[in-house]
């Protein structure tokens, strides 16, 4: 059970979006669903308001910066209580290095990173003026280092991480809370279709409630499991010829785009 009021999340429309926001229905609780996926948030909303929660849906592209402004902002300032964002919508795709094309790298980027300050930073003017409230972005152990053929999406990891650790001495005087979330596989879309092994993958459900916790604890920067925590440390002394190549194991010259988009 959350000590917030009312939550919104990006990606709500599938994957550990989903289970947090299932996780979090409960009468009295206004959840701020936003996905792509319009029809998608409509089922979720049918199913979260039997369990007691207000809900509002927003089928936003956490890329349209205009839009996504909007919805926060609006969701924000009509809350009652409490306010907690999570950014959690976001892609993988294989760096395609050899095809010489940045499309792939610059939609990882651009979902990853700009979306989650147009899903954050749209909610801080509010947050400051009612004394508080809580930020909080899915990072990934993949940004503690780049791991060849997904370039593109370390880089997007580590930038949220470094984003979320210079916001947090600027916000913490305003009472506002920042966190981090760094997990490891856990079985989402964006997982499903991968080539290569996934040690420690965890089910969504089981992720979800970590998260969860790890929140509600107010966690600056939460790895999880515990193997994978470890496992960051490794990734940052390893020599690169120890680096599992992602890209030569997708078996084909471009490789493929894998994961999708909430």
């Amino acid at each position: 059970m959350s000590r917030y009021q009312s939550i919104l999340i990006t990606g709500a429309s599938s994957g550990v979006g989903a289970a947090l926001a299932r996780l979090w229905a409960a009468p009295g609780r206004r959840l701020g669903l936003v996905a792509r996926r319009a029809e998608r948030l409509e089922d979720m909303a049918t199913e979260l308001r039997a369990q007691g929660a207000e809900v509002v849906c927003y089928g936003v592209d956490v890329c349209d910066e205009a839009a996504m402004a909007q919805a926060v902002r609006g969701f924000v300032e009509d809350a009652r209580g409490l306010v907690l964002v999570v950014a959690n919508a976001g892609i993988s795709r294989s760096d395609k290095l050899p095809d010489g094309l940045a499309g792939p790298g610059a939609e990882v980027i651009a979902v990853n990173v700009q979306g989650v300050m147009h899903t954050l930073l749209p909610a801080i003017p509010a947050m400051i003026q009612a004394g508080g409230g809580h930020l909080v972005t899915i990072g990934s152990v993949a940004g503690f280092r780049g791991l060849p053929g997904k370039g593109a999406y370390c880089a997007s990891k580590a930038a949220v991480k470094t984003l979320m650790d210079a916001y947090r001495p600027i916000l913490k005087p305003h009472g506002i809370l920042v966190s981090t979330i760094c997990p490891g596989w856990f079985h989402s879309e964006l997982t499903e279709n991968n080539p290569y092994p996934m040690p420690f993958i965890m089910d969504t459900g089981r992720a979800a409630r970590k998260i969860a916790r790890a929140i509600e604890g107010g966690r600056k920067t939460y790895i999880f499991p515990w193997q994978m925590h470890i496992a960051t440390w490794l990734m940052r002394v390893v020599p690169d010829f120890m680096m599992p190549n992602v890209y030569a194991r997708r078996g084909k010259a471009g490789g493929q785009a894998t994961g999708g988009r909430a």
